[in-house]
Order: C-alpha cells, then structure tokens, then sequence
C-alpha cells in the first residue's frame, strides 16, 4: 500500500511475529515457479521468447517466475509475472512496478523495508541475510531475518497446496 499508516500497521504485524522484535519489515518478498506445460510456437512469438527461457533448470519444469510480496498475515501485498521460469528472481524483480515503485521517493514510510533472501541485493528499501557467516551476531541477525521471511514460504505453501488446515498450522 502507498499509504504511511497502512504500512505502518504492517510492519506492526511483522513486529509482533518477530522474535528479534523487528520494527522496519512492511512486506517480505519472494519468487516461486508457477508451473506450466511448454509453451507453444504461437505462445513463444506473443511473448518474443523460445521455449528454453520457460524451462527452470533448477525445477526441471517449464513456467513463470512469479514475485510476489505478502504481509504478516499471508496477504498478498504485490504479485508480478512478467518473466519467463529461468528469469532469476534478482531480474524479475529489478523491473518489476513494485521496484519502480520502492525507488520513488516517499513511496516507503522512513524506516520501512522489504525483507528478501539472497536472491535479492541490499538497498535502502530492502534488506537481505548476510552472506558466508555461520556463526556470531551476523548469523543471529539471519536466523531472525529468516524466521521473518518464512511466512512468505508459508504463503506460497497455502497458493500452491491450498487449505485451511495448511494455512492454520503454517501461520501460528
């Protein structure tokens, strides 16, 4: 939301969630592979790309990179699909509306991030794990930064596998 309050009332929700007590998360965001069959000849000129840039080498599935920022309570914030499944979630994400968006001044409330994993690149709009650490106080910031970013996991658990009986044991 472009509202300040409405944000603020986010990352309330974030807060209250996070053990370490993080006060500056307004959404968590993530990319997943929206499964499709291979796109045909009539498909891959509509979208002026061949069938190789929709196959994932990591899943072994063709597909969309979908991005999508979810709030503390599982709700979508912002989806975006506009690339094919081998886009890296970094790319699909640097031209997404929502980047545009985060890069406008004001957009964000002072203060306020995303929380993204290492897919994404630090910036004063969001923050990422640090990298290469297996112990100490950065390793404890990636536990609480991780234990933050589960929900979008969960979120996409619920979008994938559906279910109240999921989305009540994946959100406690």
């Amino acid at each position: 939301p472009e509202d300040h309050d409405e944000q603020s009332r986010i990352a309330a929700e974030f807060e209250k969630k996070s053990r370490a007590g993080f006060k500056n998360c307004v959404g968590a965001i993530d990319g997943i592979l929206i499964s499709t069959e291979k796109p045909n000849m009539k498909d891959c000129e509509m979208t002026s790309c061949g069938p190789k840039k929709f196959f994932c080498g990591r899943k072994k599935k063709f597909g969309l990179n979908m991005q999508a920022t979810w709030d503390a309570r599982a709700r979508f914030l912002d989806v975006s699909i506009c690339h094919p499944g081998s886009t890296s979630d970094y790319l699909a994400f640097a031209t997404s509306p929502l980047k545009h968006k985060l890069e406008r001044p004001g957009f964000l409330a002072p203060g306020l991030v995303l929380f993204g994993d290492n897919a994404y690149v630090n910036t004063n709009y969001m923050v990422t794990p640090f990298k290469a650490v297996s112990s100490g106080p950065k390793d404890d910031y990636n536990f609480y930064h991780s234990q933050v970013r589960i929900k979008v996991e969960c979120s996409f658990g619920i979008l994938v596998h559906g279910g109240e009986s999921f989305a009540d044991r994946c959100l406690r």
